[in-house]
């Protein structure tokens, strides 16, 4: 085990000053102006009369307490609904809430008829149920501006909506040019279900959004969409299917989640089991001008002509992406996790496994590109994401098949648009790209065509290829379409072991790209097989064991042990931290690939009215058995509740409070490892200093 540097030792000195870091959070993020607030309750066992919504007499319906929350002097939203636990439906076509009103207003589940005070939605489950026949929710507003419309959802669940008919988008929530906030909200067994053609109507249409749709509609009219630990599972976004005279089925977006032309941050969205399945049209062409095929786009989200984009905490799991059937031309499947198109923004600190893209029937077989990541036209950065057992299938056709590449992550431009992708702290592993009959399948972890690509501190392993023309690129293809496109660009202080064939493969249009300073480890050779013409080098490589933790399947853990070839061998390295958020370098020199071994322990730390809590995570690779909580504290202050120091706790420790602090008081506090009596690990140490008064953290 490798000992902290003496700089580490130093623990440098983090201090907070709580009531800065309160104002600015408020500063940061405008509110809407305040106006006059009413608070209304609903509960199943309410009535609803004009006079409803108090306490001892609710409302029964959501659409009621909207009602009851109308600023009479403007028109406008002015309040907040409180829900009590159970399960609520609403006789509509629209939807179960329907908010159309500019203003401002809050709807929370999780309350009780005995404690209209306090919102617990885990032990009070407050469900939307769209009875399969309307949306849960729907927000609108007649100015289409986001500006005039804020609506915030807290602690509901909704189930079974459905959006169909002539706008088939949004069937669990549907936000149409509003600024929406949700916050613990699951939305599950939704569908959008593009309208069919039965002869009766003239052509079909599209499902964009089976769980939540998020629409804008200019970049002077986004809407806006902010999303704290939400769910969606199980939902589905469906093309329509066509006649066989008919040119192709409807395109399927996003079977969890839709964004066009909005803002959007999240942070700990989960998308788990959504499908996004493009229509069939069988004996058809499969095909309109030339170019649209019946595609399904973005199993479990689908971004678009997106200006800003922040997802931080994603999890995608599960999700597939599926093209329609067609005489002639399958569709496309693209982007079984994540399809990003036209975009600008980042994935942080997230988890993409186990989903899948998958060409549609015919002739022709459909593609399938970006099992877990499709970008196109996009300007994206990653930054300490596992894009890990997804895969992509070219579909086999009477004719020829349809290609597959990018089992991990699919990179492509837009004509006339230029797309980059930046990304450190990756780990790109256990993929697999899978190609029609008569194809050549490539990049079963990365497939870059015409994009500047940044790759640093990645470790790329164990990702294969499968069907005709096998063996090139297992890891990465690099492709060129034209001699003024290509991929471009570095990849550095890397890993790339366990493939089988040539891992890296350049084609003859790849411009300048340098692969620098890359662990090859248990791959065929050479390292980089590239076309005549190809701008690709190598240089600084070596050769070891990377000494993974367990990797594969089922744990696929890629940290490194303390005898990794990968240790102190990064050359130039500038990456400040690790894919667990622990610094770089811990040694004489920054370690290649995703993760830095280290017994640092990555500390966070959140604010309370008297106190802090602590949170941090488990120490990969080093045996532990225990946690120490060690803190000091300035003359005359007090303990904290939960002890003196040093406050020992458990292994399974992440986290740990300490309530009852003196304000005005200076604290430093560390945590630390054990492995039996010995420290095995510490963070740096955290100095706090409460202020005199405390101002409650703003949400926003």
């Amino acid at each position: 085990m490798r000992s902290i540097s003496p700089l580490r030792n130093a623990r440098a000195i983090l201090t907070l000053l709580i009531a800065l870091c309160i104002v600015g959070a408020a500063l940061a993020h405008p509110q809407p102006a305040a106006a006059a607030s009413t608070i209304v309750r609903v509960a199943t066992s309410g009535a609803d009369t004009s006079t409803c919504g108090s306490a001892a007499q609710p409302c029964a319906s959501l659409e009621a307490g909207l009602e009851r929350v109308v600023n009479p002097a403007t028109g406008r939203y002015a309040g907040e609904i409180r829900v009590a636990a159970g399960t609520y439906t609403y006789p509509s076509p629209r939807a179960v809430a329907f908010i159309w009103r500019n203003g401002s207003v809050t709807i929370r589940g999780g309350y009780t008829t005995s404690n209209w005070d306090i919102s617990d939605p885990t032990a009070n489950v407050t469900t939307l149920d769209g009875e399969n026949t309307r949306r849960g929710i729907w927000i609108t507003n007649s100015t289409l501006d986001a500006s005039q419309c804020f609506v915030t959802i807290e602690g509901l669940r909704v189930t079974r909506g459905r959006a169909a008919g002539d706008d088939p988008s949004g069937a669990g929530i549907l936000n149409d040019h509003c600024t929406m906030t949700l916050r613990t909200v699951t939305v599950t067994n939704s569908v959008a279900q593009g309208q069919n053609n039965t002869g009766a109507n003239a052509k079909t249409s599209a499902g964009t959004g089976g769980g939540i749709s998020v629409r804008g509609s200019a970049a002077n009219r986004l809407a806006v969409a902010t999303l704290e630990n939400v769910t969606i599972t199980n939902n589905q976004a469906l093309g329509g299917n066509d006649v066989a005279a008919a040119p192709r089925g409807g395109l399927a977006s996003g079977g969890g989640m839709f964004v066009i032309n909005a803002t959007l941050r999240a942070a700990g969205l989960t998308l788990t089991d959504n499908q996004a399945r493009a229509g069939n049209a069988p004996g058809s062409a499969g095909v309109t001008d030339g170019i649209q095929r019946a595609d399904g786009l973005g199993g479990g989200i689908f971004i678009a002509l997106v200006p800003f984009f922040e997802l931080d905490g994603l999890q995608v799991t599960g999700n597939t992406a599926t093209g329609g059937d067609a005489g002639n031309l399958g569709g496309l499947g693209l982007g079984g996790g994540v399809k990003i198109e036209l975009s600008t923004g980042s994935i942080t600190n997230s988890i993409i496994r186990g989903n899948t893209a998958t060409g549609g029937a015919g002739a022709t077989g459909g593609a399938g590109h970006g099992g877990g990541i499709f970008s196109t036209g996009s300007a994206v950065t990653i930054d300490s994401v596992q894009v890990v057992q997804n895969s992509v299938q070219g579909v086999n056709g009477s004719s020829v098949g349809g290609n597959g590449g990018g089992g991990g992550i699919y990179l492509i431009t837009v004509p006339g648009v230029a797309s980059s992708l930046q990304a450190s702290n990756i780990v790109i592993a256990g993929n697999a790209a899978t190609g029609g009959n008569g194809t050549t399948p490539r990049g079963g972890g990365l497939d870059c065509v015409d994009t500047a690509l940044t790759l640093s501190h990645a470790t790329i392993a164990a990702n294969t290829l499968n069907g005709p023309g096998a063996g090139l690129g297992p890891a990465v293809g690099l492709v060129g379409t034209s001699a003024t496109a290509g991929c471009s660009g570095s990849i550095s202080n890397s890993i790339i072991a366990d493939h089988a064939g040539s891992p890296v493969y350049a084609n003859a249009q790849v411009r300048p790209l340098t692969i620098n300073r890359v662990l090859f480890s248990n791959n065929g050779s050479p390292n980089l097989t590239q076309e005549s013409g190809s701008q690709a080098t190598e240089q600084n490589s070596f050769a070891g064991n990377p000494s993974f933790v367990s990797p594969g399947a089922p744990n696929f853990d890629y940290h490194i042990q303390s005898n990794s070839a990968a240790i102190n061998q990064a050359i130039g390295s500038t990456t400040p931290k690790d894919i667990d958020g622990q610094s770089r370098p811990a040694g004489a020199a920054a370690d290649v690939g995703a993760d830095e071994f280290s017994t640092e322990i990555p500390l966070t730390v959140s604010l309370a009215p008297t106190g802090v809590t602590l949170s941090w995570r488990a120490l990969p690779a080093v045996t532990v058995t225990g946690f120490r909580v060690e803190y000091t504290r300035s003359a005359g202050a007090n303990d904290a509740n939960e002890g003196a120091s040093p406050i020992t706790l458990p292994a399974s420790a992440t986290s740990q409070t300490l309530s009852g602090l003196t304000r005005g008081a200076t604290y430093s506090i560390t945590v630390i490892a054990l492995n039996g009596g010995s420290e095995a690990g510490r963070s740096a140490t955290i100095t706090i200093v409460l202020s005199a008064v405390f101002l409650p953290l703003v949400q926003t």
